[in-house]
């Protein structure tokens, strides 16, 4: 199997998240219509990310006797929500999922790959990192793309869901809402110290990057001062 995935420090996943976040922020301010899709920058972000380590170091075993790896897309979460009313609910609620996350390295062999006929979910593998990714462009309501992201900060934040390190990232391409969003999620989000929270945009032939929340990233400056 090659080298123990124990012995991958999980500060050396979080940078490699973090610079492959960049890489994809960067390419988006250059080329904003090189992603087709908001399924194209998961794609490029996982590639970006799973190329930055050979194969033996994103294996895992876990406790099931499942040989894995750590870099998941659509994994869910371990709380139940009603996602139109942006609410947890344990009796009427359904799973969320997370466009992707890396589990905890240090725990894989101590939970199971997927449950079967159970609803403790705390028996899955630990969200350590996840990432939420919002394209916003075109005819795309200022409504939903205000639901879409407290939607995608409603899991991130749930400590249900055991995220460690959590993202969100806003793309916005050519919209003509989008001073009215800002201004309307200032609130939600200028304060939030535990996500990140980034935002790219093109506009009328200009490009920008910032970040959210009050938890920096470097070298993105804070879009409210």
């Amino acid at each position: 199997m090659g080298k123990v995935i124990d012995l991958i420090a999980k500060n050396c996943l979080v940078e490699i998240v973090e610079a492959s976040i960049d890489n994809l922020l960067s390419r988006f301010k250059v080329i904003p219509y090189f992603f087709y899709t908001e399924n194209d920058l998961h794609t490029y972000l996982y590639h970006e990310i799973y190329s930055r380590l050979p194969i033996e170091e994103w294996q895992c075993t876990t406790i099931d006797d499942r040989l894995s790896i750590l870099l998941h897309k659509e994994y869910p979460t371990k709380a139940r929500y009603i996602a139109k009313n942006l609410q947890e609910n344990e009796t009427k609620g359904a799973r969320g999922h997370f466009d992707l996350c890396i589990w905890n390295p240090e725990r894989t062999k101590e939970r199971l790959f997927r449950l079967q006929q159970s609803t403790d979910f705390r028996q899955e593998q630990q969200t350590f990192i996840a990432l939420e990714f919002d394209m916003i462009e075109a005819n795309d309501s200022l409504d939903q793309a205000i639901h879409h992201f407290k939607w995608d900060l409603l899991k991130l934040r749930s400590g249900k869901n055991e995220v460690e390190h959590g993202y969100s990232l806003v793309f916005v391409r050519d919209w003509a809402y989008s001073e009215d969003f800002l201004k309307e999620i200032k609130n939600e989000i200028a304060g939030e110290n535990r996500i990140v929270a980034l935002y790219a945009e093109r506009r009328l032939g200009s490009s920008v990057a910032k970040s959210l929340s009050k938890r920096t990233f470097p070298n993105y400056e804070p879009m409210f001062k």
